[in-house]
């Protein structure tokens, strides 16, 4: 936390100095890929398309273009809260419980107090089907992403953390999702503000998961004498046929003393009813699921007990413990199944199910400071963790300069989310009306080795004739 409050101290108040005090200048547009090299810090600068899933009311503010066309856009990011290569290369492949346990011992004292948790999403935007013409845009994305949490008590139980008295939740969560989402965007422009409204429909192509209210079992050890006892309940479900309907809304001001500020509402009411028959789900079918499935079967290490098809079926998972002890599992008259109880079932369940998606807001702040420097400082909170977004606030602080205006410079640094703090650097280049860009992430480190996730992302673009200021 000390370091933290230097970093804050010594590299945030410097710059949030120069944006109280910087020349006030017309501010540029950023593209998807531009808004993630300036730690996702673009709420109040991004124009045309790439402000739909950030602020649709800024498609009402003036713009360096009036049209902006697509060609295709991809960004990935992994993230995780426990793993990097350099903690590999200490616990990979060693026994942990060699030397007196004390492998064991330091492993447990880095085990992070709210669990494991890895996510990762890809975002695409399909070619030809994205464009903005005025105040008026069409948008259409793949987004496939998964979620796998687990807390921090299974963790103790697993890695041999357990002690007597102690009851210990045994809470898991898991997500993978994979959708098409279309959006029509529009904004009316009132002077130095507008409002903004995008209408979301969701394709739902692939789900599995775990249902909340059957994902969580208990386990302990009696303070006594050593018995252990508990129970689970798991209910795994999948589903290759959703749709769903969603509204994003935002409020933008331009050259408010040279500020441009913005507010949106984003995933409000948003859901995806699963089970529900699609004309893609009739012409993809399980091949989706199936393809999510694999993923977790072989990677991030192939896992050959699992029997799942992923074809569409549910799994139901409860077991019973009664009062295990060394005295108990040795009796003649008591076998291992008359105390450790469990039963599996698959199941063909049609029934529908919703998975809301979870609401976020944004706040964000712009300004450009001179004809070469522009900055950007954004506030998101989130309010569920589920999917890719974990509940709290997140700090995005990002720059770019434009020392050589056709070959651009962003950097940027984020606080909080999943990715825990950010790094983003990113460029591009303009060839006429085609625009490319790239951007680069590095989460909780900045060198391979110390790292514990990244963020990529590269798009492409054309823009009709640069309007006047």
């Amino acid at each position: 936390m000390l370091k933290l409050a230097k970093i804050l101290r010594y590299g945030l108040t410097p710059l949030l100095l120069v944006l109280l005090l910087g020349e006030s200048q017309p501010l540029a547009a950023l593209d998807y890929a531009a808004g993630k090299a300036m730690g996702s810090a673009n709420s109040a600068l991004s124009r045309g398309i790439f402000c739909i899933g950030v602020n649709p009311a800024n498609l009402g503010l003036a713009s360096p273009y009036r049209t902006y066309f697509s060609v295709g856009s991809f960004s990935y990011q992994i993230t995780n809260n426990f793993y990097n290569l350099a903690s590999g290369q200490i616990y990979g492949g060693q026994d942990l419980a060699a030397n007196n346990r004390r492998l064991q011992d330091k492993f447990l004292s880095e085990l992070p107090e709210d669990g494991w948790r890895l996510n990762w999403l890809g975002d695409i935007a399909l070619p030809l089907a994205n464009f903005s013409v005025g105040n008026k845009a069409f948008t259409t994305r793949i987004i496939s992403t998964a979620d796998f949490y687990i807390s921090r008590p299974v963790l103790d139980v697993i890695f041999g953390g357990m002690t007597k008295g102690e009851r210990y939740q045994l809470d898991l969560r898991c997500d993978a999702m994979t959708a098409v989402e279309y959006a029509y965007s529009m904004a009316i422009p009132y002077e130095k503000m507008a409002i903004g409204l995008s209408l979301k429909y969701l394709h739902g192509i692939g789900y599995y998961g775990l249902d909340p209210a059957h994902s969580t079992g208990i386990l302990q050890v009696d303070t006594a004498n050593f018995v252990l006892y508990g129970s689970g309940d798991y209910y795994f479900r999948e589903s290759y046929a959703g749709r769903g309907f969603g509204i994003d809304f935002g409020l933008a001001f331009t050259n408010l003393q040279g500020w441009d500020f913005g507010i949106s509402f984003l995933n409000v009411g948003e859901y995806i009813q699963w089970n529900s028959e699609t004309v893609l789900s009739k012409t993809f079918k399980d091949g989706i699921l199936k393809y999510m499935g694999s993923q977790v079967k072989s990677w991030p290490f192939k896992n050959s007990d699992l029997k799942l098809d992923f074809s569409g079926e549910d799994f139901h998972y409860t077991f019973q413990i009664d009062s295990i002890n060394g005295q108990a599992l040795f009796r003649g008259d008591s076998t291992y199944g008359s105390i450790f109880r469990s039963q599996a079932t698959t199941l063909d369940d049609t029934a529908q199910f919703r998975l809301r998606i979870p609401l976020v807001l944004k706040i964000g702040l712009a300004r450009q400071l001179s004809n070469n420097l522009t900055a950007g400082l954004d506030f998101t909170a989130s309010f569920e963790d589920r999917l890719y977004f974990r509940k709290g606030w997140r700090m995005g602080l990002g720059c770019e300069y434009r020392y050589l205006p056709k070959i651009p410079l962003r950097l940027g640094i984020a606080f909080g989310d999943l990715s825990g703090w950010e790094f983003d650097i990113g460029s591009g280049f303009k060839l006429g009306v085609i625009h490319f860009d790239w951007a680069l992430g590095f989460h909780r480190g900045i060198w391979a080795h110390t790292a514990r996730g990244l963020t990529f992302a590269l798009g492409a673009y054309i823009t009709g004739k640069e309007q006047r200021k």
